[in-house]
C-alpha cells in the first residue's frame, strides 16, 4: 500500500507540535515604557549615570502553582548606541569607549535555566549566561529579585562590570583631567506582562 505523505502535512504537523510544547508556559512580554536600565559610575570629579535607552528581553517562564519554577531562554538585546546620558560629551565618549560603529551590539543570553527561591509573591535567584559587549564574550552571573502582581512580573538587581574586562578604555574628558574609574554598576528596574 502506497502512504501519500505530504511536505506540507508534515510542516503543519511540527507547528502543531511547537506549540503543543510551549502552550503549558505563559507567554512573558517586556513592557518597554515601564522598565529601565541605568548605568552608573565614578571619577575623579563626580559620580555620572547614563541610561539605555532601548533595548529588547524575551524569556520563558515554568509556573509553579502560583509562582515561578524556573526562568529560561533568557534574551537581552540592544545597540550600544543606546547608551546615553543627559550630557552629549559623555555620550560621545561613551559611544567612542564603545567602539559603537564597530561592536553595534550588546547582547546576553543565559546558558542555564534559573530556577528561584520564592516566598509568597516574591522570587530571587541568579541567572547564568554570555554577555557580548564591545566585542569580548564573557560569562557573568546576574543576582536578582522579583515580585507578582496579578499578571504582572518585576524583576530588578544590579551587576557590577570592569570595563577593561571587555576592552573598554574608561573615558576621560576635559583634556585628560576627568577620569572616570574602571567600575561601573548596571541597575535594573524590569516589569513584564505574562498570559
Amino acid at each position: 500500500m502506497k502512504t501519500n505523505f505530504k511536505p506540507g502535512f508534515l510542516l503543519v504537523l511540527m507547528l502543531t507540535s511547537s506549540i503543543l510544547t510551549v502552550a503549558g508556559q505563559p507567554t512573558v512580554v517586556l513592557i518597554p515604557s515601564e522598565s529601565k536600565i541605568v548605568i552608573s559610575g565614578t571619577s575623579n570629579l563626580h559620580e555620572w549615570e547614563e541610561k539605555l535607552e532601548k533595548f529588547d528581553i524575551s524569556m520563558q517562564i515554568q509556573p509553579r502553582g502560583t509562582n515561578i519554577g524556573s526562568i529560561k531562554n533568557v534574551s537581552f538585546s540592544s545597540k550600544s548606541a543606546a547608551v546615553k546620558s543627559d550630557n552629549s560629551i559623555m555620550t560621545g565618549k561613551t559611544h567612542d569607549a564603545l567602539q559603537v560603529e564597530k561592536n553595534p551590539d550588546i547582547i546576553f543570553r543565559s546558558s542555564e535555566a534559573s530556577v528561584p527561591d520564592s516566598q509568597g509573591s516574591s522570587i530571587k535567584g541568579t541567572l547564568v549566561g554570555d554577555i557580548i559587549l564591545n566585542g569580548v564574550t564573557r560569562q557573568i552571573a546576574i543576582s536578582y529579585t522579583g515580585v507578582i502582581s496579578g499578571d504582572r512580573l518585576e524583576i530588578s538587581g544590579s551587576q557590577e562590570l570592569n570595563m577593561t574586562d571587555y576592552n573598554i578604555k574608561p573615558p576621560t574628558a576635559l583634556m585628560g583631567t576627568l577620569k572616570t574609574g574602571n567600575k561601573v554598576t548596571v541597575t535594573f528596574s524590569l516589569r513584564f506582562r505574562m498570559g
